[in-house]
């Protein structure tokens, strides 16, 4: 399920009512989308990546040839051996500042996201450690999954899972972001067909056993 900081939470799913009440459905949904849209500005990181990507062509262009401008006065006077040193120094310089401008621009994004992430999981343990304090004993809790918004984004992915119900009427009503185990027993027709197998142990006129007494001719 995606939530969003513009829109209400969505309606609490029938499935859950034996794991947690509606209040407290609604109180942890807003709760994720109101922390992790903190960590989700598309409009900033767009621009703070346009930035980083001009700065990373011109600051290396800019450092290079203001270190050769160093040496242009003397540059008659320089040998061969002695220009050629200049000019990869400049070039060290330059992917240094490269190195340098990519330090500065991403790694406090990537930090900032990290840090959202590590404080929303915080945030789901506790309330593990709430369902696990208030259930009964050996009663089954939700587990609580939460997918951060990525890079120009700001879409959250909230996934709830749980024990399926035994009812086939609480099956087909729940939500389609809480799916039941996939594992379904076999049709009426199939246990018909293989009880007539293990019947007659054959399969048509071909016997399905070696020692099968009747053969096709």
């Amino acid at each position: 399920m995606e939530l969003s900081h513009t829109q209400p939470p969505p309606l609490f799913p029938i499935g859950l009512q034996n794991y947690v009440s509606p209040h407290t459905w609604e109180t942890r949904v807003r709760a994720i989308t109101r922390m992790a849209s903190q960590y989700s500005k598309p409009v900033l990181e767009r621009s703070w990546m346009f930035a980083a990507i001009i700065l990373t062509f011109i600051a290396p262009i800019v450092a290079y040839y203001d270190y050769i401008h160093h040496f242009d006065d003397d540059l008659e006077q320089i040998n061969e051996d002695r220009q050629n040193q200049i000019v990869w120094q400049a070039r060290l310089i330059a992917l240094s500042v490269t190195v340098g401008v990519w330090i500065v621009m991403f790694l406090p994004i990537t930090i900032w996201k990290y840090v959202g992430r590590v404080r929303v999981n915080k945030m789901i343990d506790c309330w593990a450690k709430d369902d696990v304090r208030s259930a009964s004993s050996y009663a089954a809790i939700p587990i609580w999954k939460v997918t951060m918004p990525g890079m120009f984004m700001d879409g959250i992915i909230l996934a709830v899972s749980f024990p399926a119900p035994s009812s086939s009427f609480e099956l087909e009503s729940l939500p389609p972001y809480i799916a039941p185990p996939t594992d379904a027993a076999p049709s009426y027709e199939a246990t018909k067909r293989l009880s007539a197998l293990q019947v007659d142990g054959k399969f048509g006129e071909i016997p399905l056993y070696s020692d099968a007494k009747e053969i096709a001719v």
